[in-house]
């Protein structure tokens, strides 16, 4: 008779069906096998995660984490994500476990077993697989991206020759922050700076003499301002030999504090190229912004004429307006 549709099939003997146990265990090995190197030339890196740790890892997201397959597995995600970050990545894998159609991404840093750090892009997802929820977790090192993003921006808001922030990235800054200018303890201060008889400079020693000089002074007024310990401040070349200072949260008397340590740094600056040695002086103005500025171009105005109030006056020196 023949073998009905319900009825079970049986192995002969006892070798038969070990030797079938051993060839299927073998086809599921070769089956990981062959999964796991097609996962691992994946271009980005690859997690399967539980809720209580990380199951698979591919070799991309082994070189990113900075360890081996073997010392993934059992690590939670978390482990590697620097401070700053826990809260925001914490929420989306756990968003991640409990949607099942959601994607869920963020930018976020990894921080690594040597100390760096790197910029990732993650993605998250659950997968459709029955039982305890299982997510995959996307990580793309973006680290090289945001450094051309950053170089691109500061390319945008400083001024090429010098170094320092350029005249739109101070207006954009000052408009910013004359936004909480009803605020009762609002204050923001400006220094105004022109370098003293700079044509000179140009026509005894030539222009690129004249650019070390500008260059010197930005990068010895950022020195200075560093020192003040007023970490909001921006320096600002605004045109030619003129630049302008923006100190957030001060006031007159410690503007003007500021600017007197900053013309006697100037003062006594040398300019040393191989074919000449001279120092030169710079003028400032000081002015704080009052609510009858009506705005930023109020309070340059009041500084401009403070400025020119000093080289009126005789040049290297100080004026509050």
């Amino acid at each position: 008779m023949g073998q009905t549709a319900h009825e079970t099939y049986f192995f002969d003997d006892e070798e038969t069906g070990l030797g079938a146990a051993q060839e299927t265990q073998k086809a599921l090995i070769d089956t990981q096998e062959r999964m796991g190197m097609m996962l691992d030339v994946m271009p980005m890196g690859l997690l399967i995660h539980t809720e209580q740790g990380i199951l698979f890892a591919n070799q991309e997201a082994c070189g990113m984490l900075q360890i081996t397959k073997p010392q993934a597995i059992g690590h939670h995600f978390l482990d590697f994500i620097a401070g700053h970050h826990f809260e925001s990545v914490h929420r989306q894998l756990e968003d991640s476990f409990h949607s099942e159609t959601s994607m869920h991404k963020q930018e976020t840093t990894i921080a690594r077993g040597d100390g760096s750090e790197i910029c990732i892009k993650l993605l998250s997802c659950r997968l459709p697989w029955q039982g305890t929820p299982v997510i995959q977790v996307l990580l793309q090192d973006v680290t090289d991206l945001k450094l051309k993003e950053q170089k691109l921006r500061l390319l945008t808001i400083t001024d090429e020759l010098t170094g320092a922030y350029n005249r739109r990235h101070l207006f954009d800054r000052a408009g910013l922050l004359l936004e909480g200018a009803d605020d009762p303890d609002f204050a923001l201060s400006i220094i105004s700076l022109d370098i003293d008889h700079f044509k000179k400079i140009n026509d005894t020693y030539g222009h690129a003499v004249g650019d070390v000089a500008l260059k010197r002074l930005a990068h010895l007024s950022n020195a200075v301002i560093g020192a003040s310990g007023n970490k909001e401040s921006l320096f600002a070349r605004i045109g030619g030999e003129e630049f302008l200072l923006l100190l957030p949260r001060t006031l007159g008397e410690q503007a003007e504090i500021l600017a007197e340590q900053l013309r006697a740094a100037v003062a006594a600056m040398h300019i040393e190229t191989p074919d000449c040695r001279f120092n030169f002086t710079a003028s400032m103005g000081v002015a704080t912004y009052h609510p009858t500025d009506n705005g930023f171009d109020g309070l340059l105005s009041r500084g401009d004429l403070a400025l020119y109030e000093a080289k009126r006056s005789g040049r290297n020196r100080v004026v509050v307006g």
